[in-house]
């Protein structure tokens, strides 16, 4: 029935789309590794090719367009006025990372297809002069979270002068700045009084999947200073080796409620007595979720990790951990400092009184080599709480599933969430392929019902069906396949290495073929009352399978004789398919 409803969702959905009206959008091309065309940014052929093309675009630019700038290096003038600036606006989304070929958005890889917002007017930065760069790369001018910026690396920024030009060297975000910014890295930003990435006032922005590294905040906040009344939130972010006087990598300042889900904050540091490693907090009642807060230092104050002052921080399903203030100490006072904290579920060095909270090592996987995923010995594995849990985090760092029960550990009294940003990942075990004529027809009309999970039907009036159980992990491995509703006689089960049609199979026998790529076969095995096993005896399937690597994906299915009288004359059927992503 579920399966039932999901597929009317599904034709809802595209018949919305079809009777939708047409947009009156349009997308604009910036390209500044072009020598010809028109320079108008109608085309990929013709699109804005200048250094400054990104600066033209969003000039040019009204509310509902799209900007797709292709790889390389922008900066916000072709002249050296430190005072201009790539400014955001209202409805216009600005989207980096293409070649400068792609129809579409989904096309681009921002990871590959680097596209930088400098502000480096002369390009000297590498000679370690500074003086001649944009006090800001970016001003979000008020713009509202229609604003998007997405996909690209900011730096350059030198915020050196006075007034609001001693802050935010990435960006600068005043009165109500709520723009929407994704996927971006905020590098090399630099600033005199506080926010070497990013200086944020009276606004509510948000950061998705963004990464703050070896900016410099002069007095407050390596990465950002969020001076009063900000409701920032930060989700997926990583901040790293930002240094400031206060508050190595974010200052929370003045009644800010700021939000950070599934961070990781390491190796940033304080240089001043007013302490915050990583993370300074005064007059705010900031909430932090399933963060990594590890390796952070403070040189002269204690306080490496935390430090709150006439606030109250709430610190749920959290690691604080490693934490290093003055001569190396690493104790309780070195990770959370300061009044006044709600602490539950989470895992603090040195200990911290609160409900669910442990102090045992966290069990990271690698943290000198920046990978904090938890080994499988980790006591923070299911020992979170789920109700903490805000709604929008359905997912981890990694994008999998954030409520995911490792079977082999005991839940914590309130759940199984994991402490920290990573789940420890579960096996995935999936049906897929069923030959029930919704999305692809059997080979001669021969379709199941399709609320039941079968193959096409063979000539003992059922289709073949294929499941999975036990725990599908190399280091206990116990996975069993077992195949039902086939003829009597010998199978053949085999695995392969992507799914086949893109999921839905195509026509092959008297069935679907729903596994595809690298194909082995696994062995041969006898139905009894048209059903059987694999493994049967000897190897486990990862062994028999050859499968290696952490979350590699295996795909399952089996062929079985079919009567040569019905439909084909190729006498074989196969079953429905399983899909499992292998974990250690």
């Amino acid at each position: 029935m579920i399966r039932l409803q999901v597929r009317f969702a599904t034709l809802a959905a595209l018949a919305l789309a079809f009777f939708a009206p047409t947009a009156s959008a349009a997308t604009i091309y910036v390209d500044v590794n072009l020598t010809t065309g028109a320079n108008n940014g109608s085309s990929w052929a013709d699109a804005y090719r200048t250094v400054d093309g990104v600066a033209v675009a969003l000039a040019a630019s009204v509310a509902g367009d799209e900007i797709w700038v292709a790889q390389g290096t922008y900066k916000p003038t072709t002249t050296l006025t430190r005072t201009i600036y790539f400014t955001l606006k209202t409805g216009v989304a600005v989207y980096g990372g293409f070649v400068g070929t792609e129809t579409m958005l989904v096309q681009r890889n921002f990871a590959l297809n680097v596209t930088t917002l400098s502000g480096d007017l002369l390009g000297d930065d590498g000679s370690n002069l500074f003086n001649d760069n944009s006090f800001h790369v970016i001003n979000a001018n008020s713009a509202t979270a229609t604003a998007i910026l997405d996909g690209f690396v900011v730096t350059g920024g030198n915020a050196n002068s006075s007034a609001n030009q001693d802050r935010g060297g990435g960006i600068l975000m005043l009165a109500n700045s709520n723009a929407t910014v994704r996927n971006c890295t905020f590098r090399a930003n630099r600033c005199t009084f506080g926010g070497g990435a990013g200086y944020i006032n009276s606004s509510s922005p948000t950061f998705t999947d963004c990464r703050f590294e070896n900016n410099v905040g002069g007095s407050f906040g390596g990465a950002f200073d969020q001076a009063s009344g900000v409701g920032t939130v930060f989700t997926r972010c990583v901040f790293t080796g930002n240094t400031a006087a206060r508050a190595g990598a974010i200052e929370i300042f003045s009644s800010s409620p700021v939000k950070v889900y599934d961070c990781i904050f390491y190796n940033n540091s304080c240089t001043g007595s007013g302490g915050g490693g990583a993370i300074f907090v005064s007059g705010s009642s900031p909430s932090f979720r399933n963060t990594l807060v590890y390796g952070n230092t403070s040189t002269v104050s204690s306080a490496a990790g935390f430090i709150a002052s006439g606030s109250t921080v709430d610190v749920a399903n959290c690691i604080v951990y490693g934490n290093t203030g003055p001569g190396g100490a690493q104790g309780a006072v070195n990770q959370l400092s300061g009044s006044t904290y709600i602490v539950s579920y989470s895992c603090v060095q040195g200990g911290f009184g609160g409900t669910g909270n442990i102090s045992a090592d966290p069990g990271i996987v690698n943290p000198v080599g920046g990978d904090f995923h938890s080994q499988p010995t980790s006591p923070c594995i299911d020992a979170g709480s789920n109700a903490l849990i805000p709604p929008a985090l359905t997912v981890d760092f990694d994008l999998r599933p954030r409520l995911a029960d490792e079977p082999s550990i005991p839940n914590s009294p309130a759940g199984f969430v994991d402490m920290g940003p990573f789940e420890y990942p579960v096996p995935s075990i999936t049906r897929y392929c069923f030959g029930d004529g919704f999305l692809i027809q059997c080979p001669c009309g021969n379709n199941s019902s399709f609320l039941v999970e079968e193959g096409c039907l063979s000539s003992i009036g059922v289709g073949g069906a294929l499941s999975a159980s036990g725990n599908a992990r190399y280091s206990n491995d116990t996975v069993i396949l077992s195949g039902t509703q086939m003829t009597n006689g010998p199978c053949l089960y085999f695995q392969g290495t992507t799914k086949a049609g893109s999921g839905i199979g195509v026509q092959f026998g008297d069935g679907l073929l729903c596994v595809s790529g690298s194909i082995i076969r696994l062995g041969v095995v006898f139905n009894t009352g048209g059903a059987s096993q694999f493994p049967n005896g000897g190897p486990s399937l990862s062994a028999a399978g050859f499968v290696t690597g952490a979350g590699a994906e295996r795909t399952y299915q089996v062929w079985f004789r079919d009567a040569a009288a019905f439909c084909s004359a190729a006498t074989n059927n196969l079953t429905s398919a399983v899909s499992i992503v292998w974990e250690q």
